[in-house]
């Protein structure tokens, strides 16, 4: 690796070894401790400080007893070859980092709303941990939205509620939990200890659109294939959801650690449906052939943490 500094209108150059060894001497004040510092014989170096004077055309050095000390154009060069050679060090570490994963930014997807949130937190505390000089992005969409952005590499991992049923992607289970009936305080419903799916006869039911999450519409409709539930009302943004339901516009569908972050804060409370056996899962995705990489090796190992906490 060659660097060029310019002197007296004409580049010049001069190799980084050559800076490195001129630095030695400069602190060492002296060839032979410099010599040992950087386990080369006197002699050779000498030779490369000779040629390096030559080709500057000015004296760095000048004797000073047994050893030597800097010229005034020593000195300068000392200060600006230690700029050059802590630039360039500083290069090489940043560079390697990235390459290990352990710089730059990544994105992570993620379903607003879904059961993951706790999950998803725990799983960037633990890469922060792990990687602190890299950037954290958070970018929210849906299910078919991620897969996408996995496959043209917009982002990294995808966090959410339902796996991809595609064979480029995988896919790591961290959670799962009993979906419930999310209602108002003071809704007729809110007193009891449990409810079943008839007593949702009648209500307003809003759930997050059918596209970002189908599979919790369709076990919905499985489930109460008996029961007449009436229209689903959907809505896209999640605290629009809570708002509907702690007014009283409706009820929804939520998973029980889900709620548990949300019911502190809202007017509402969680309760079990005692005939609907469905659970959500809170999954990591990624896409294989990327699994490799330093930052998503990085990110599903810390996901393999937060699943078996």
């Amino acid at each position: 690796m060659r660097v060029c500094e310019t002197f007296e209108a004409s580049v010049v150059p001069v190799e980084l070894r050559h800076l490195r060894y001129f630095v030695a001497i400069a602190e060492e004040q002296s060839f032979r401790r410099a010599a040992e510092r950087l386990h080369l014989s006197q002699p050779p170096l000498s030779r490369q400080m000779k040629d390096l004077q030559e080709e500057l055309g000015v004296a760095l050095f000048e004797q000073a007893g047994r050893g030597v000390r800097l010229t005034a154009a020593g000195k300068v060069f000392a200060e600006r070859a230690r700029g050059v050679l802590a630039g360039v060090d500083a290069a090489v570490e940043e560079v390697r980092d990235v390459a290990r994963g352990r710089r730059g930014a990544v994105a992570i997807g993620f379903e607003q709303g879904a059961t993951f949130t706790g999950a998803l937190a725990s799983l960037m505390a633990a890469f922060r941990r792990r990687a602190p000089r890299v950037a954290l992005q958070l970018v929210p969409m849906g299910g078919a939205e991620q897969w996408a952005a996995l496959r043209d590499g917009t982002i990294a991992l995808a966090c959410g509620s339902h796996p991809p049923d595609a064979a480029d992607l995988s896919c790591l289970e961290l959670t799962s939990d009993h979906l419930g009936l999310l209602v108002a305080l003071d809704h007729p419903l809110a007193s009891r200890a449990e409810v079943r799916l008839r007593d949702l006869a009648g209500e307003r039911i809003v759930l997050g659109p059918r596209e970002v999450d189908p599979r919790l519409h369709a076990q919905l409709a499985a489930a109460a294939r008996n029961v007449d539930l009436g229209a689903i009302t959907e809505v896209a943004d999640l605290e629009v959801l809570l708002a509907l339901v702690a007014i009283g516009d409706g009820v929804t569908l939520l998973a029980r650690r889900t709620a548990a972050l949300v019911t502190p804060v809202t007017s509402v409370v969680w309760l079990p449906i005692a005939d609907l056996d469905v659970r959500l899962a809170d999954v990591a995705v990624w896409r294989t052939r990327d699994a490799d990489l330093p930052v998503v090796r990085a990110l599903v190992e810390c996901a393999r943490e937060v699943r078996r906490c």
